[in-house]
């Protein structure tokens, strides 16, 4: 048995050794790794926030609700900010309860309005935490911020890996005095993932207030260059 078991691993790592094989080139070659890291302050952040009511009864506590709705989006348009940002889902329904006297006991109707809004300029920020919180929004939620056009800035991070990445082959070049040839093989993992920061607010925080920070985007790249020997 540990003959065979010998046998197969050996081709295992025959078969494993060609493939590496197949993937470099027979002539001189050199192969680095670039990398390169930036960091841009976001542009845009979205604020997810809540509309709560407790009454008696489920027209009482929607109308409160949408009383509240209508008020922060009275205050934001009085301060120059787009109405049209502000995403409203609907509102929602449920009895609530509480034990009293160990007894499970229905004490009102709870009304729940999920809204979050779209804010393109990052330095309001605080401007609208304070109009939510001047409205009786206690329920503040995550604080995404994000950047609009996250693309762009991968590209430039791309563009700064595979140049670091020319330097580290030319410099390495150099001291086996050598020169560099072309490039013969590059493998790129591209992150989709657009970069967030987030943040969920305290329901007790009186004056909010959110200082944001930069947002980093890595990248990096693999590159075989042949040698000029």
């Amino acid at each position: 048995m540990k003959i065979i078991n010998a046998i197969l691993l050996s081709c295992l790592l025959t078969v494993i050794t060609s493939g590496q094989a197949a993937t470099l080139p027979e002539q001189p070659h050199i192969s680095v790794s670039g990398a390169a890291k930036i960091a841009v302050k976001p542009d845009t952040v979205r604020i997810q926030f809540q509309s709560i009511a407790l009454e008696n009864d489920a027209d009482n506590a929607k109308q409160v609700v949408d009383l509240q709705v209508q008020q922060v989006l009275s205050q934001l348009q009085k301060n120059g900010f787009d109405q049209a940002l502000l995403t409203r889902a609907d509102v929602q329904l449920r009895p609530e309860y509480e034990y009293i006297e160990k007894k499970r006991t229905q004490v009102g109707i709870k009304a729940t309005r999920n809204l979050s809004y779209q804010l393109d300029d990052v330095e309001k920020i605080n401007k609208f935490l304070q109009i939510l919180v001047k409205n009786d929004i206690s329920n503040i939620g995550q604080i995404n911020y994000a950047l609009k056009d996250p693309l762009q800035w991968q590209i430039k991070a791309r563009d700064l890996a595979v140049q670091d990445s020319i330097n580290k082959a030319e410099g390495l070049a150099k001291s086996y005095h050598a020169s560099l040839g072309n490039v013969y093989s590059v493998n790129y993992h591209n992150n989709n993932a657009q970069p967030i920061l987030m943040r969920a607010m305290e329901s007790d925080q009186i004056a909010p207030s959110y200082q944001n920070n930069q947002i980093e985007i890595n990248e990096r790249v693999e590159a075989v260059f042949l040698l000029n020997p």
